[in-house]
């Protein structure tokens, strides 16, 4: 079990850089860091797998059509969450001792919400899909079962989140991947290539998953008691996480929802390949904000949140930069061999939504600090604003464009974003904005630095 960590003041160091406690806490290449980043880039080669497995066996049509069963369920399991999740993970953190009664607490919160949006969903997908693709709503309502399970594995990992067992947290988000690479190899190797067979795969994993989660915390149900109050307070303070729930899945999502609505399935289908190409550099940015969350809702000196944020926004953006450009030139060489003939379009859109998933990640880390230290709120208006420039530039190319304009979109929605979210940071921190920017020669000389001090043992299992 991981040790509290206790608010004691940070060691001396010069102002403006991180004490020795601080630096082996939060740089990128901490031994957190490291198992969270192996963790993530396992799930990502799960992913490709799939995902090749997936198109090849579906087509475009077909796989644009799973792509439009599967939105809303996700969006929908989502926003049951009402942003509990990051609420339970600050109050197992901060309440360690009561790690039960939070987990019974976060349970009971996310089953009776995932009834309301269960309901709602059964009668919203006929009208949420396009007219064109209402013959998809008898294989959209069972994926809606996705809602209750989704919102149990979130709640159960939320609390190794909190509490920073990263070696359980890592084992547990992989979980799922494994199940469903496992699954989605028997469906090829069976030939059931049909929709409806990749749904039951889907839900059968997640089913998995929650199976695995309950039994680690099965100690933790004889404890556990939940309190009114305590239900009130998961929901109350959920509202302003809820808030930034809605603006991430609009800003993650807005480029799939438009696709799905204005295109046809083959076109869906290839935009979900071109999506999945330009993941290929995110795994870097979901390991960093994923301890960036919970090191910042373990800390509470003011002067080690502002060195901790800005240095590890500064190394983690040279490297997904550098990450995506590398990625947005293998594009061309990689989809036809792995994705087949059939998806060559997907190239131009990929080439550029991979330049955009770097930007996507540094915003994304930046924004996991900033809701790990409580304030979700410059998350929020950042993403709604991204969002409203990518829908606004989407709109006004796709005509000409097609699916490369949408995907230019998504560029400068995520530049929009990021802005924004630095220009927040810089104004609560009281530091300049300059203080965000990762190119000058000091920054890549440290990381460097760092880099050629890496040591094996950073390598191996996070404790």
């Amino acid at each position: 079990m991981t040790t509290r960590i206790t608010h004691a003041p940070a060691l001396m160091s010069r102002p403006g850089q991180l004490s020795p406690r601080e630096h082996k806490r939060i740089v990128i290449f901490s031994k957190a860091n490291a198992g969270t980043f192996s963790t993530s880039l396992l799930i990502q080669a799960c992913g490709v797998v799939t995902g090749v497995l997936t198109a090849r066996l579906l087509g475009p049509v077909a796989r644009g059509e799973l792509a439009a069963v599967i939105l809303w369920p996700t969006i929908l399991s989502n926003l049951g969450l009402m942003g509990c999740n990051w609420v339970l993970a600050r109050e197992v953190a901060a309440n360690p001792e009561r790690e039960s009664d939070w987990i019974s607490v976060g349970l009971t919160v996310g089953l009776a919400t995932a009834s309301l949006y269960f309901s709602a969903g059964y009668f919203l997908i006929p009208i949420l899909l396009p007219a064109d693709k209402s013959y998809l709503v008898h294989v959209a309502r069972p994926c809606l079962w996705l809602i209750p399970l989704d919102i149990c594995n979130q709640m159960l990992l939320a609390v190794e989140h909190g509490r920073m067992r990263w070696r359980r947290f890592n084992v547990l988000r992989l979980s799922f991947f494994l199940f469903y690479l496992i699954l989605i190899c028997f469906v090829g190797v069976t030939r059931r290539a049909q929709v409806r067979w990749f749904v039951v795969v889907f839900l059968a994993s997640h089913v998995l998953t929650v199976l695995m989660r309950l039994w680690v915390q099965r100690a933790s149900f004889q404890r556990g008691r939940v309190k009114l109050g305590e239900f009130g307070h998961l929901l109350r303070a959920g509202v302003p996480y809820f808030g930034a729930t809605v603006s991430n899945l609009v800003s993650l999502q807005l480029d799939i929802i438009l696709v799905v609505s204005l295109f046809n399935t083959e076109a869906a289908g290839i935009y979900a390949v071109a999506s999945a190409c330009a993941d290929g550099q995110t795994a870097l940015g979901e390991a960093l904000g994923i301890t960036a969350f919970g090191v910042l809702s373990n800390e509470a000196n003011d002067g080690s949140r502002k060195r901790i944020i800005t240095e590890t926004f500064r190394q983690s953006a040279l490297v997904s930069s550098g990450a995506g450009v590398v990625l947005a030139c293998l594009i061309p060489f990689l989809v036809v061999p792995l994705f087949g003939a059939r998806f060559s379009q997907a190239v131009r859109p990929g080439m550029l939504l991979a330049l955009a998933g770097s930007v996507a990640a540094s915003a994304n880390i930046l924004n996991q600090a900033l809701r790990g230290a409580g304030r979700p709120h410059a998350g929020l208006v950042s993403q709604l604003l991204g969002a409203a420039v990518l829908a606004l530039a989407a709109l006004v190319l796709f005509r000409r464009l097609g699916l490369v304009g949408v995907a230019f979109a998504v560029c400068v929605g995520s530049l929009a974003q990021l802005l924004v979210l630095i220009v927040a940071a810089a104004k609560w921190l009281a530091v300049s904005p300059l203080r965000f920017w990762p190119f000058g020669t000091e920054n890549i000389r440290i990381f460097f630095q760092q880099l050629a001090n890496l040591r094996l043992k950073y390598l191996r299992s996070p404790a």
